[in-house]
């Protein structure tokens, strides 16, 4: 990707990349990883919004009740309180996973603009104090939100308390339930829904979880479930190398092509579909040259949008325990012969219905509705409204055999992937999972209408904190 060697990025801009840089280290799934981002920003919208004395914009924890005098409205005030904000935030979410190496990773940002990291003050008369007080207010205002942040140790935090069971036994062992969840092998072990309870965490704009809820995916006894498996053993059977491509970008495994992305690939970690739209945000915020006063917003609105996505995307997950195409086709096609996809390096090839494999890991929970599509088509109705416009540009090639699943085997030729238009970015990320046959054709279109409607909420929700129109 062309750099713009003279180009200085925001300061949020470099917040942004901080936080989605811990994600990757710690290894958050994306429903922790889209709340995480979303305290971030708030904290920072809420702490810039009491020094800001050009426009009607409110915090979404004090209103305008601690809104400081024009005179103190200055532009270093302005940096320092919503920099303080970012780091109390990001400290307490983060310092007790983040590895010994990059426990310093905020402190060290902090440093670098000349901010005083230990200065803990809750006074709201200084930029410091009102930063750090604005970092409290969000964190306590999520303690007790549902998803289950401070569970010991011991337990795991984000635990689930829900007491979520799979209707099915693990494989090997055949399913009971032909259209419900069944937890794939990692290693020897079964895999455990990831994030079970997180419907139940609080939305940001949603009056509650389900309020879009798509309607039932097709039941084993229709036609249609049959077929939109075999709709998968047809990308299967016929996969090009671009498709392989989209399946691994979407995946998160190609982000190391991107200039501001991590390149600690021996973490083995793939990026989230949280940390890919902010990725998109940032390319935005050069393209259109954001100062921070509009980043602030920016980022305002698309995480919420995130954060709410997939809390609606996993109350689906888990309302209907949905079966995921590796369960179905090796259910359906036992006993048969298919041809299909036949593992690295080993083309279309003739292979028993009950070996069949997707082009990449089926993931832990269960398939309908597709979180990727979800996040994206959210991410792309705020950031469409925000910079009204869908005009995106971002491009990334990946070289000759530079495939993660398949090295020095695929692509034949270097692939260049490009997206004129955020749409386009968020439909390429949803078809990228039947790609992948990790979803089936419904999970997707489901998850992007349910996405677009979550953004549409959100974006509702946060003009009227833009424009002090809370009722």
């Amino acid at each position: 990707m062309a750099t713009d060697n003279n180009y200085t990025p925001t300061e949020v801009q470099i917040w942004n990349r901080l936080t989605c840089d811990a994600i990757h280290y710690v290894g958050m799934p994306p429903t922790v990883a889209s709340r995480a981002l979303a305290m971030v920003h708030t904290a920072m919208y809420d702490a810039w919004t009491n020094y800001n004395d050009s426009g009607d914009e409110v915090s979404t924890t004090t209103g305008k009740r601690l809104q400081r005098p024009n005179h103190e409205c200055t532009l270093e005030n302005r940096e320092k309180a919503y920099s303080h904000a970012a780091f109390t935030v990001l400290q307490a979410l983060f310092w007790i996973d983040l590895p010994a190496e990059k426990k310093y990773l905020f402190r060290d940002f902090m440093c670098q603009l000349s901010f005083d990291a230990d200065d803990k003050n809750l006074e709201p008369d200084n930029p410091a104090g009102l930063g750090n007080l604005c970092g409290r207010l969000i964190l306590e205002s999520r303690a007790g939100d549902g998803a289950n942040q401070y569970a010991t140790l011991e337990d795991g935090r984000y635990k689930d308390f829900t007491n979520y069971r799979p209707a099915n036994p693990p494989v090997p062992q055949p399913l009971k339930n032909i259209d419900r969840w069944q937890p794939q092998l990692v290693g020897h072990q079964p895999q455990t829904f990831i994030t079970a309870h997180w419907g139940l965490v609080k939305p940001f704009a949603l009056t509650w979880a389900g309020q879009y809820r798509p309607s039932s995916p097709f039941d084993c006894n229709e036609t249609r479930y049959k077929l939109q498996a075999e709709e998968v053993l047809v990308f299967s059977e016929s996969l090009t190398d671009k498709q392989k491509l989209i399946a691994e970008f979407w995946a998160g495994m190609h982000e190391d092509k991107f200039e501001d992305s991590p390149k600690d690939g021996q973490l083995g970690r793939r990026a989230t579909p949280p940390e890919q739209c902010c990725r998109q945000a940032r390319y935005l915020s050069k393209k259109y040259g954001h100062k921070n006063s509009f980043d602030i917003k920016m980022f305002f609105a698309l995480s919420n949008a995130l954060l709410d996505a997939g809390i609606a995307a996993w109350d689906a997950k888990v309302h209907y325990d949905y079966v995921r195409p590796i369960s179905a086709i090796r259910a359906l096609y036992r006993g048969k012969t298919i041809k299909a996809w036949g593992g690295p390096s080993e083309g279309t090839k003739a292979i028993e219905g009950e070996n069949w494999v997707p082009y990449i890991p089926t993931p832990p929970f269960a398939e309908y509705v597709s979180g990727h599509s979800t996040f994206s088509a959210a991410a792309e109705e705020v950031l469409s409204s925000f910079c009204d416009s869908s005009a995106y540009g971002e491009t990334v090639t990946i070289a000759k055999g530079g495939s993660k699943i398949e090295p020095d085997f695929t692509p034949e030729e270097a692939v260049t992937l490009c997206w004129d238009t955020l749409k386009n970015a968020a439909d390429e990320a949803g078809i990228s999972r039947l790609y992948g046959g990790i979803h089936f054709k419904s999970g997707d279109i489901e998850g992007r209408e349910l996405g677009r409607k979550v953004g549409c909420e959100v974006w509702n929700k946060v003009c009227q904190y833009f424009n002090a129109d809370l009722g």
